[in-house]
């Protein structure tokens, strides 16, 4: 196990990269089972959720390995449509393979996914909209799926679930027929997965509407694949609010931040200044103490994003005013919290919502990672804290950012990665 030491206080300045968003890379890693030639994941993070579907891929008879920061999938000999129980149970991620598998071999079998302990994350929408297409679940600790019928249909979701959502376009480009999805999610990373299917040849249209409508392509075309996934939009506004809560000046990328608006516009209207460098570049001024936030929600895209939400409330535990949260996507999204008392920061939970009364200054303090999000919020109260803070789990944030101490470090944090 590793933990991060972290000396709080200093100011954070220089260029930052983002890599491509983990939310996007790890579907498109399942869909690469659709493609008939090689698949290339250009900027692709180098974490622990990846390296796992990667593991996945190779278990089920595919190829995947890293060229520098491109990854590389070779799902031609892919040949087994069951998922190995200790690698399904690690990452959550692991059921969008499903509507991959039952493209290909009309069958799929997994285990109840793994992944971060954040509350009730239901897999039911997911199986009550293959039902719709006429697929058989067979449900128990190991769940096995099957096609009974492949024409087309219409799927309404009870809920804008981005997993279910990309399910069941994996599910329905070789069928023979329209499939149209009603109430779908409509984040960036699913149009980046209907970017990628249709460069592969299958015919997928509306991503990025709560609409979107799948034309069966019986064989999509034998070529090999280039892409480049969106900006990590959590990423980039973990980094954000580092600097709100630092100070000092942080340069990245305008591509960066394009599906950042949230973060950007409750900056932008705060105690920072965006600048634009170039064409290319904005460089954003941490120039003062950051105002409180108000009230935030947190909901489906466009609302405010949900892996957001912990690191908020860290950078609202430094902020001048009152913010309350309220988190309407996993309610139960905040064991963190108590972590975060640990520094002195006034926060505290009413049911689904959280309350956060600013302080000038919090304080060091030995703080332990329970989940990805939340593990982030701790580090950032350590970079922002007077002292010394020691935060445990770091594995937990090593699934969602690729080596964030060495880049917090080139920015002038004071953060050392340590056996424990």
């Amino acid at each position: 196990m590793e933990r991060f030491t972290v000396s709080g206080g200093n100011r954070l300045y220089g260029a930052v990269r983002i890599n491509a968003a983990k939310n996007s890379v790890l579907p498109l890693i399942s869909a690469s089972i659709l493609s008939e030639g090689k698949t290339y994941i250009k900027n692709c993070p180098k974490i622990s959720d990846v390296f796992v579907m990667t593991e996945i891929i190779k278990s089920i008879g595919g190829k995947a390995f890293f060229d520098g920061d491109t990854l590389v999938l070779d799902s031609s000999t892919v040949c087994d449509w069951k998922l190995p129980e200790e690698l399904t149970k690690r990452i959550r991620a692991s059921f969008f393979t499903v509507g991959a598998l039952l493209s290909r071999f009309e069958k799929a079998g997994v285990y109840s996914p793994g992944g971060c302990n954040i509350g009730k994350r239901p897999i039911d929408i997911h199986i009550s909209a293959l039902k719709t297409l006429g697929v058989s679940v067979s449900e128990s600790d190991y769940i096995s799926f099957k096609v009974n019928r492949r024409d087309g249909g219409k799927v309404t979701l009870k809920f804008p679930s981005v997993g279910a959502t990309e399910n069941v376009i994996l599910a329905s480009v070789r069928r023979k027929g329209e499939v149209r999805i009603v109430n779908c999610a409509r984040e960036p990373e699913i149009v980046d997965l209907q970017e990628y299917l249709n460069l592969l040849g299958y015919k997928v249209n509306g991503a990025g509407t709560d609409e979107i409508v799948i034309e069966g392509v019986e064989k999509p075309s034998a070529r090999d694949v280039e892409f480049t996934p969106s900006p990590d939009r959590i990423e980039a506004g973990t980094f954000l609010l580092a600097g709100a809560m630092c100070g000092g000046e942080i340069e990245f990328r305008r591509e960066y931040l394009k599906n950042s608006l949230n973060i950007t516009k409750i900056l932008g209207n705060n105690a920072c200044k965006i600048i634009g460098k170039n064409d290319k570049i904005y460089i954003i001024r941490f120039t003062g103490r950051t105002k409180a936030f108000g009230k935030v929600v947190t909901g489906p895209y466009p609302e405010f994003v949900t892996d957001m939400q912990p690191q908020l409330a860290a950078c609202a535990c430094v902020a001048d005013g009152v913010t309350v949260i309220e988190e309407k996507v996993f309610p139960e999204r905040f064991a963190y919290v108590s972590e975060l008392k640990k520094t002195g920061a006034d926060i505290e939970v009413f049911g689904n919502a959280c309350v956060i009364v600013g302080k000038k200054n919090i304080g060091g303090a030995v703080m332990s990672a329970g989940d990805l999000r939340g593990g982030a919020a701790l580090l950032l109260a350590g970079l922002a804290a007077e002292g010394r803070s020691v935060i445990c789990g770091v594995s937990h944030i090593d699934r969602g950012y690729e080596r964030i101490d060495e880049k917090l470090r080139a920015l002038g944090a004071d953060i050392v990665r340590a056996e424990i």
